[in-house]
């Protein structure tokens, strides 16, 4: 669906890999992914300006890691979602708490239809 609404810009595949992946985690690590859960996935698309792509949970035990974690030293299989999403978006930041919910969120530049991007996380 993210896709379509971004046909034509460039920026297809980025928009989707992004609401992919943010949708992804906010079922493997929230209460979305509970029985009953549920996220939401909002899209703005302005003439002018950066589309805002954001994800919504319910939730969980903790915050969003927006930088790739280490176990004692050694890299973990995965971890890398947030990473990609990071290097595609001109911003990566989230809002909430664990306890009411988290909302993911990035701006992409459709400007940039070639380039990626890529800034730190806030």
């Amino acid at each position: 669906m993210v896709e379509a609404l971004f046909a034509g810009t460039g920026r297809e595949d980025d928009a989707g890999l992004i609401v992919s992946e943010l949708s992804t985690n906010a079922i493997l690590h929230t209460r979305s992914g509970s029985a009953g859960g549920w996220f939401g996935v909002e899209v703005r698309l302005p003439e002018d300006g950066p589309a805002y792509l954001g994800v919504s949970d319910l939730g969980g035990a903790g915050r969003p890691l927006l930088e790739r974690q280490r176990a004692e030293g050694q890299l973990a299989v995965g971890g890398f979602g947030l990473m990609i999403v990071r290097d595609l978006a001109v911003k990566l930041s989230q809002v909430g708490s664990p306890a009411i919910g988290h909302t993911v969120w990035v701006h992409l530049d459709l400007k940039a239809k070639d380039e990626h991007v890529g800034v730190a996380a806030e």
